[in-house]
C-alpha cells in the first residue's frame, strides 16, 4: 500500500501480531467480482437524489473527495444513516492528527465534516501504540465516538469521547480518564443510548485491573471504577502479580452486556467474564476459562451475549503436544440455568511453528446466531456460523490473503436475520491492497465483492450494519498524488 502521511496507529492490531490461525477447509473462498452488486445504490452516495435503492452493493463513491483521510470508523441507524469518523494530518503534520464526524442521509448525502478532536495543540492523538477513534451507534442514530491522546509520562494516554444525537448533533468533548495507561479499549451502546467503555488500568508496577465508566444520554458520566474481581484458589487460579488485558465488550439494545478479557501472571493464564446490567451493575464476576497445564496458553477472548442472557465466548488457544505447536478457535457458552457448558473447539487443531496464537473476531445477535472469524498464521481468513443453540456450521475460508500488514483487525457484523458479513484487507492482487466483503446467507457465503477499481491501494474496511440487515463500508483508498481519500458502499436487503 502507498506511503500516507500519518503517522501509523493501532500496532497492536496488526494481523502479524494478533491474527490467527486454524485448519484449511474444503475449497478456499471464491475469486471476488471485480466490482460492487448493484451499481444503482442509495441515492448516489455523496451526491444527493432520489433513485430508489436497489438491492444489492451500491457503487463506491468517495466521500468528500478530500484527502488525507484514513482510519475510518462507522454506525448505522434503523433509517440507513451512517455516522463516520475518520483521522486526518492536521497543520502539524503527522504529529498533529485530528479526528473529524460527518453523517451520510440517504436521499441528501453527505452532511459538512466537523471536526471532533480537542484541538487545542496541548496534546497528541498520535504516539506508541495510539489506536484509531471508535465510533459506537444504536438503532436510534446515537452515537458515541472514543480516541486516545498521548500524555508523556508514568501515565501515557488520556481517554476521551464525544457524544452525538441526531437531534442536537455533536456534543462537547470530554476528557473520560486522564490516566489511562494503555490505548486499547473497548466500548458498546444499548438503545437508549446509554454507552460503555472498559480498559485495562495499572494499579502498581507489577499489577492491572480492568476499569470502566458509563455514559448517560443526559451528558454525564459515572466515577472511573475498577470491575472487583473476587480472588481464586485451586489449579487453575492466577496469582501474585497479574495483569489484566484485552478486554472486549458486547453491550445489547436492552442496555445488558458482556465483557470478556485475558489475565496472566507471565506462567498462568485465564479468561475472565462479566456481565452488566443498569440495576446491578456487573455481576456474574468469575473465571471462565482457566489454564492449568503450562502446555497450554489461552489468549485474546471475545464475549457476545443474546437476549435471553446465554454467552458465546471465543479465545485463541496454543497445545504444546508430543512436541508440535497446535493452535485452533475455542468457544464455550453459558446458558441461563444450566451454566457454563464444556468449552468447544471451533475448527481441528492445525500445527503453528511460529506459537501464531489467532485473535477471533465475534459477532453475536440477539436471538443468539454467533459468527467468528481469524486469521490462521495471520494471512490465511477463516469462519464459522452457529446457530442459536452454539452449533458451529462448517468452517470457511474467505480468502488466503489477508494483507499482513494491516493495522486493523477485519470487522465482521451479523444482522437480527442471522445474516453475516465480513470485510478484510486483502493483499491477493500483486502489488495492490484491496478491501473485500463477503456474506453468508441462507446457509453458505456468497462470491466476495472486491471494491472500486483493480488494481487499487484500499485499506482499513469500516463496516456497520442495522437489524434489518442495510450495511455502510467505509474505507481509504489511495489517489495518485493526492493521498488516502474515504470512500463509502451501501448495502440494500433484498425482499
Amino acid at each position: 500500500m502507498k506511503p500516507i502521511a500519518l503517522v501509523v496507529m493501532a500496532a497492536c492490531l496488526t494481523l502479524t501480531a494478533c491474527g490467527g490461525d486454524d485448519v484449511s477447509t474444503k475449497g478456499g473462498a471464491s475469486s471476488p467480482t471485480t466490482n460492487p452488486g448493484s451499481p444503482s445504490g442509495p441515492s448516489s452516495p455523496g451526491t444527493g437524489g432520489t433513485t430508489k435503492a436497489q438491492p444489492g452493493w451500491s457503487q463506491a463513491v468517495a466521500m468528500d473527495g478530500k484527502a488525507v483521510e484514513a482510519e475510518p470508523s462507522a454506525t448505522l441507524d434503523a433509517n440507513g444513516n451512517t455516522l463516520v469518523t475518520w483521522v486526518t494530518t492536521g497543520s502539524a503534520g503527522s504529529l498533529g492528527n485530528e479526528m473529524w464526524g460527518a453523517r451520510y442521509v440517504p436521499g441528501s448525502g453527505w452532511g459538512t465534516p466537523m471536526r471532533l478532536d480537542t484541538g487545542d495543540g496541548s496534546h497528541s492523538m498520535t504516539g506508541p501504540g495510539t489506536i484509531a477513534p471508535q465510533l459506537v451507534g444504536n438503532a436510534s442514530g446515537q452515537a458515541v465516538a472514543f480516541w486516545t491522546e498521548w500524555m508523556p509520562g508514568p501515565n501515557a494516554y488520556a481517554l476521551w469521547a464525544r457524544p452525538y444525537s441526531p437531534g442536537a448533533g455533536w456534543g462537547t468533548a470530554l476528557e473520560v480518564a486522564p490516566n489511562v495507561t494503555s490505548s486499547t479499549y473497548t466500548a458498546g451502546i444499548d438503545d437508549q443510548g446509554n454507552a460503555i467503555v472498559a480498559w485495562p488500568q495499572s494499579i502498581d508496577l507489577l499489577n492491572s485491573r480492568i476499569a470502566w465508566t458509563r455514559y448517560t444520554p443526559n451528558g454525564t458520566w459515572s466515577a472511573t471504577a475498577q470491575i472487583q474481581m473476587p480472588a481464586q484458589t485451586g489449579p487453575g487460579a492466577v496469582t501474585g502479580d497479574t495483569t489484566n488485558v484485552r478486554p472486549m465488550i458486547s453491550v445489547l439494545p436492552s442496555g445488558s452486556a458482556v465483557l470478556a478479557w485475558g489475565q496472566t501472571n507471565t506462567t498462568q493464564s485465564a479468561i475472565w467474564t462479566a456481565t452488566f446490567d443498569a440495576t446491578n451493575g456487573w455481576t456474574n464476576v468469575n473465571q471462565a476459562v482457566s489454564n492449568t497445564s503450562l502446555f497450554t496458553t489461552i489468549d485474546t477472548p471475545a464475549a457476545g451475549m443474546d437476549a435471553k442472557g446465554n454467552i458465546t465466548l471465543v479465545w485463541g488457544q496454543l497445545d504444546v503436544t508430543g512436541g508440535k505447536l497446535l493452535t485452533t478457535t475455542m468457544s464455550q457458552r453459558y446458558v441461563v440455568g444450566s451454566g457454563w457448558q464444556a468449552p468447544l473447539a471451533v475448527a481441528p487443531e492445525i500445527t503453528e511453528p511460529s506459537a501464531f496464537i489467532a485473535t477471533p473476531i465475534l459477532s453475536v445477535n440477539p436471538n443468539g446466531v454467533a459468527a467468528v472469524m481469524w486469521a490462521q498464521g495471520g494471512a490465511v481468513l477463516q469462519a464459522s456460523v452457529s446457530d442459536a443453540s452454539g452449533n458451529w456450521g462448517p468452517l470457511h475460508q474467505l480468502t488466503a490473503t489477508v494483507n499482513t500488514t494491516a493495522a486493523q483487525l477485519p470487522p465482521l457484523v451479523i444482522d437480527a436475520a442471522g445474516n453475516v458479513t465480513a470485510a478484510w484487507q486483502d493483499s491477493g492482487t500483486p502489488g495492490s491492497s484491496d478491501v473485500i466483503a463477503a456474506s453468508y446467507r441462507n446457509g453458505s457465503w456468497g462470491t466476495p465483492t472486491l471494491f472500486s477499481q483493480d488494481p487499487q491501494d484500499a485499506s482499513w474496511p469500516a463496516l456497520a450494519v442495522n437489524a434489518s440487515g442495510a450495511m455502510a463500508l467505509v474505507w481509504q483508498s489511495y489517489i495518485s498524488n493526492a493521498g488516502d481519500e474515504l470512500q463509502a458502499a451501501f448495502y440494500t436487503p433484498g425482499t
